[in-house]
């Protein structure tokens, strides 16, 4: 009994890793930013969490897959051509401040994940990316309310 309930997820079946959607849908993201995001940030906020052994064992994988709940409801690469301009600049803004100031990816994460660890180099360059972004989106929106007005 003790061995079945440990397979059991409180929310729900997990995916098989690599199967979820593309992160970043409608962003102009260069190659090598997105491969630091894949690496470090999109096992928590995407469709593409990679579940690890110890994912699938109670009551570690209830904590687990409650993080990885809380993160996609706080972003959801996967969903980011759902996101308003708006909202997509919003979370720009927030990807860009955690990477500088370094609170992501969370240091209880990083225990167990070094991989996801990133270096002074890859924090600016996803701040860099996150910057260049919203200037392009917010000349963007702009953009599309003068042609409107016309």
């Amino acid at each position: 009994a003790v061995v079945g309930g440990s397979l059991i997820h409180p929310f729900g079946k997990t995916a098989v890793a690599g199967t979820g959607p593309t992160i970043f849908r409608e962003a102009q993201i260069d190659p090598q930013t997105l491969a630091i995001v894949r690496r470090a940030c999109q096992n928590c906020h995407s469709e593409n969490t990679e579940w690890h052994w110890y994912g699938h064992v109670a009551p570690v994988s209830w904590f687990l897959a409650r993080d990885v709940q809380q993160a996609r409801s706080h972003m959801n690469l996967s969903q980011w051509q759902d996101y308003s301009t708006y909202d997509r600049l919003r979370l720009l803004s927030a990807i860009g401040s955690a990477a500088r100031n370094r609170t992501m990816p969370p240091q209880r994460y990083l225990l167990l994940h070094r991989e996801a660890r990133l270096s002074a180099g890859e924090r600016q360059q996803i701040y860099l990316w996150t910057r260049n972004e919203r200037r392009r989106l917010s000349t963007s929106q702009t953009q599309a309310v003068f042609a409107n007005s016309e």
